[in-house]
This record gives structure tokens, sequence and C-alpha cells, in this order.
């Protein structure tokens, strides 16, 4: 009888917490995603007719790599809009060849299509930084309402809903939130020379992933002072650090468990995935 009652009241728990999520969906359609597709995909190589490789437009499951990253998002949660950054070329025609092959890219896929959001395609920055900061300001000008922006590898295809909604509520409660997984070989600091100059503790590290979740305004206006400053970061977890995260009622960038299979396509081994 006591056994029946335990499972009566997990079922009962499972319930409620399935619909405080749903609640939470439900009451905040305000979000945002940046997927980053502006690189050159230089490490990839080439085709067999000597063409570059654009990894995130290879095809995969019935779409593309770009399709399959943004659907991970759109079959999760509620976005209002989508930001896309496609290679910048000085060449107005090839330029608008390229945003051509973004939107035939991301909406390979019909539910990607179909999906009911402002669709934005805006050119890449100079760099990785750049391009998150355009996105961010296109955010801004076409959503001012936006609470949180998920900034996304477009060439990160293998992305799960469960990533997306731990990510999700991170970042609904401190304000800042990315995948993380604790390096499996042991790490060790360097000098310029190659020596070992310190011995860093496994259990205190994490190698990030994305999405980086983080509350919209305060991310704009970390990108805005980094671009201010010309200062260059690794990526966004260190811009929210360097000019948000110690400012009082803001905290630093929780970490949640990220998933071995969330890869990002680099290589042309990385290929064989696909």
């Amino acid at each position: 009888m006591n056994q029946m009652i335990l499972m009566t009241m997990m079922i009962q728990m499972k319930l409620i917490l399935a619909m405080t999520w749903m609640m939470t969906m439900t009451n905040n359609d305000e979000l945002a995603l940046i997927l980053v597709a502006a690189g050159s995909s230089a490490r990839i190589g080439f085709d067999k007719t000597g063409s570059k490789i654009k990894k995130e437009y290879l095809a995969m499951d019935g779409g593309t790599v770009l399709s399959c990253a943004a659907k991970a998002f759109l079959s999760t949660l509620k976005f209002s809009t989508i930001v896309v950054t496609y290679p910048r070329s000085d060449n107005p025609e090839e330029l608008k060849a390229n945003e051509q092959k973004s939107k035939e890219s991301l909406f390979a896929d019909d539910f990607v299509k179909n999906y009911k959001a402002d669709f934005i395609f805006i050119p890449g920055g100079k760099s990785r930084q750049e391009s998150v900061h355009d996105a961010l300001e296109a955010i801004s000008e076409k959503n001012p309402d936006c609470s949180l922006v998920f900034i996304h590898d477009g060439a990160r295809p293998f992305l799960k809903s469960e990533t997306v909604e731990l990510t999700y509520r991170a970042a609904l409660e401190f304000g800042a939130a990315v995948p993380g997984l604790q390096p499996t070989e042991t790490q060790k600091k360097i000098d310029e020379n190659g020596f070992i100059v310190k011995h860093l503790v496994r259990s205190s590290l994490t190698a990030v992933q994305t999405p980086q979740v983080f509350q919209f305004e305060p991310i704009l206006e970390a990108h805005r002072l980094a671009e201010e400053n010309k200062k260059t970061y690794t990526d966004d977890t260190e811009i929210w650090d360097e000019y948000i995260s110690k400012r009082k009622n803001f905290s630093r960038v929780k970490v949640v468990l990220g998933d071995p299979e969330n890869k990002k396509i680099t290589y042309p081994e990385d290929l064989k995935m696909l």
C-alpha cells in the first residue's frame, strides 16, 4: 500500500512539474534565437568538385545542418524572433546570393519554414563577436520587448530539447546560462615554450557548448560596451562576466549539464556524423 501511495505521489509531482513548465513556456513568448552561421567553414575543406563546403548548408535528416539546429529550439519553446547570420561579401551580387543560400538552407525543413515568427537574415561581421552584436541590434530594432536570447552555433545540429530546456530554466533563474561538460582528460596550463606551469583541477573545469542564453537587455548592453572598448572576447559568457555579472542583482553564468552528442561540425571527419 505504501509503495502504491508513493508511486501515486511521484506521478502527481511529475504532472505538477510538467504543468508548471508548460505554464512557464506559455507565459514567456518574447524569446529570440540567434543562429551564428557567417563563418567560412575553412577547416571543413572542399567537396569532390573542388567547391568550398559550407557546413551549415549540408543535407541532414530531410533538411540541412542549419535547419536541424533551428528545429531543436522551435520544437521546444515559442520564439518570436529568429536571426540568422550569413557570410559577408563586398560584392553585392555575392552578398545577395549568400542571403538566398542561407534562407534556402534554413527553410529546407517544412516545420521551420512554416513556423510563425519574425525571421531576420543579416550578413555576419568580421568576427563572431561582431556577428552576434549585429544580431542583437537587429532583435532590439524588431522586438524591443525581448526577454531572453539564445545564441547558438549554426553548425551544431545535434542539440536536444532537454538542453534547450535546461539552459532556458537556468537563464530564467540566474539571468545567464550555458551547457558544459567536464573534461575527460587531465588539464594542464603551459607557457609559451610548451612547459607545464600549472596543474589544473579537472572537477573545477568545464568545456562550454551552445546555446548560451542571456537576459536580452544586459547582454546587448555588454556587447555595446565591448565594442566601445574595442575588446575581443572568446565567447558571450566572457562578455557577460566582464560587464554584467559583477553588478548588483546579477549573477555569473550558470553552467548546466551539457550533452556529449551536442557537437559542432568543424573538421572533415565530422561529416561522418551526418
